[in-house]
């Protein structure tokens, strides 16, 4: 542990002489990888030189081809870049566009330093999504959500979010898919609105239609966690672009040039982040939703105020 801890000081400190080397290794060729890509160099174009910045296919990735002196600190963009970079690197890795629960997976498999291996989640924080609710939908304040095995870790802290946002919230937890619709069916017997959480059993290609279309006839609107799920027939969701999480993650790197070091800092959630609304389901439900501006700046209000 000292000896890792001292290299990690010794490149930080190598940062004060020269330009700091990033390897992006992206889990896809185009897509939100190249937007991440894109956002992350024009961030840095104006910062005289300070980055020098390759970014490779997680394919052609190999620890062994990394060389310290060559590269000071990693960013994998995506799970696939993450998995093929979390075994062997050697280098301080910042993990991005990547679902907190896969992050701590790969985390606690590899037995990686802390300091050395963080990430920028794709998840929103359970507050922000909560405080959409209260935003969009003032007077329905039950909630209900489905955990599956990869969310169960999500009770606590989705109780104590919903305490502190003012609103109830009933969970059933489902083990296979066949638990899913009688799961759903006994949370609307109680909530007045559904919030989707990332989990691969309960929301993926071939549960995603039925779970929507079960909610919508049931008349209870469902919050999603991302903007394809909104376009599919959820009522809204807030998410980060993959634009928004590259600049986080260009700022977070000039942070640590500035402070000429490479220790990271703890996993954080997005901080930028935009709401999408389909306004053609809330007017099939009877619901008057206010303008996407206008529900983000309600939403910004209340993280600020925590």
């Amino acid at each position: 542990m000292q000896a890792t801890l001292a290299l990690v000081l010794c490149w930080g400190m190598g940062m004060a002489y020269g330009q700091t080397q990033i390897l992006l290794v992206l889990s896809d060729s185009g897509g939100a990888c190249s937007e991440v890509v894109a956002a992350m160099r024009g961030h840095f174009a104006g910062q005289n030189g300070a980055f020098e910045v390759r970014s490779i296919h997680a394919s052609e990735f190999s620890a062994g081809r990394v060389d310290p002196t060559e590269t000071d600190l990693i960013v994998a963009i995506g799970t696939d870049a993450m998995e093929q970079v979390s075994v062997e690197a050697r280098v301080p890795v910042l993990n991005i566009l990547v679902p907190r629960q896969r992050y701590e997976s790969s985390r606690l498999r590899a037995k990686h330093d802390s300091r050395q291996y963080s990430a920028i989640y794709l998840d929103q924080p359970l507050s922000r999504q909560l405080q959409l609710i209260k935003a969009a939908l003032p007077k329905r304040d039950a909630v209900g959500v489905l955990l599956g095995p990869a969310s169960q870790d999500r009770l606590k802290p989705l109780q104590q979010a919903a305490r502190e946002q003012k609103l109830g919230v009933s969970v059933e937890q489902v083990i296979t898919e066949e638990d899913i619709l009688p799961a759903l069916k006994r949370l609307f017997v109680n909530a007045e609105v559904l919030l989707a959480l990332p989990d691969p059993l309960i929301f993926n290609k071939s549960t995603a239609q039925s779970l929507l279309l079960t909610s919508y006839r049931a008349q209870i609107p469902l919050i999603a966690y991302s903007k394809s799920y909104v376009s599919a027939g959820a009522l809204a969701a807030v998410y980060s672009t993959p634009t928004q999480i590259g600049q986080q993650a260009a700022e977070l790197l000039l942070r640590l040039a500035q402070a000429k070091t490479l220790l990271l800092p703890p996993p954080q959630y997005p901080k930028y982040f935009s709401v999408n609304v389909n306004y053609q389901v809330a007017r099939s439900l009877g619901l008057a939703i206010e303008d996407e501006a206008a529900l983000l700046q309600r939403i910004k209000a209340g993280t600020e105020r925590e």
